[in-house]
């Protein structure tokens, strides 16, 4: 009876075993429905201390069709899903504020050290790429060079899209001095301040890398 008992018991044991990774998957396929729906907010569930403003309503650009420097279309779609740093510039001319954007993310995704190439950098902007300049202050004048030169040499991994018509961040939580973070399914979820400390957005960056797997 006790052997019998023994067997019976063993079976469920392994029944269970086996059952664990189907239930894992459907666990999974579960939350990233709710939240690809954006009814469950990830980042606040998982309890991170984010020096970030989450964006309450945030704009899913993954399928969203830019203009790429060889004028051929391009999206979020076409590359390897990844976190992105998203800076969005107005104008013809990247500005001081707009260089210091693009030298911090810079620094930030280098620190992040072994799981950088988790993290993809792009820079939107709402006129040809070709003619825009971007503006250094000096010890005492601006030097004005051509945005494609500074790109080539100082950021390569950057990569330059001329948007559309549709809004890429909604009005509400547009702001100057401020850079996007996008998750890998495309949500633009996150905006940082310039002045936020580097060391408390690597924080962010290392919990959500740790959190998203992959």
């Amino acid at each position: 009876m006790t052997q019998h008992k023994d067997q019976r018991g063993g079976r469920t044991i392994l029944l269970l075993i086996a059952g664990l990774p189907v239930t894992m998957i459907l666990a999974a396929t579960w939350l990233w429905y709710f939240v690809e729906r954006g009814d469950i907010d990830i980042v606040s569930a998982l309890g991170t201390a984010n020096s970030g403003e989450i964006l309450a309503n945030p704009v899913n650009i993954r399928s969203q069709s830019f203009t790429a420097n060889d004028g051929s279309v391009t999206s979020l779609d076409a590359l390897e899903p990844k976190w992105t740093f998203m800076v969005v510039n107005s104008g013809e001319t990247c500005d001081t504020a707009c260089s210091e954007l693009l030298y911090l993310t810079r620094q930030i995704r280098i620190a992040i050290g072994r799981d950088f190439h988790r993290i993809q950098r792009v820079m939107l902007v709402d006129a040809p790429s070709a003619a825009m300049t971007i503006v250094a202050n000096g010890a005492a004048t601006y030097e004005t060079r051509p945005l494609k030169d500074i790109i080539e040499s100082e950021h390569p991994d950057v990569l330059i899209w001329q948007v559309g018509a549709e809004p890429i961040v909604p009005e509400q939580h547009l702001a100057e001095r401020a850079w996007y973070l996008v998750d890998p399914s495309g949500w633009v979820m996150m905006r940082y301040a310039s002045e936020v400390d580097y060391k408390d957005v690597i924080s962010d960056l290392k919990f959500l890398l740790k959190n998203s797997g992959g």
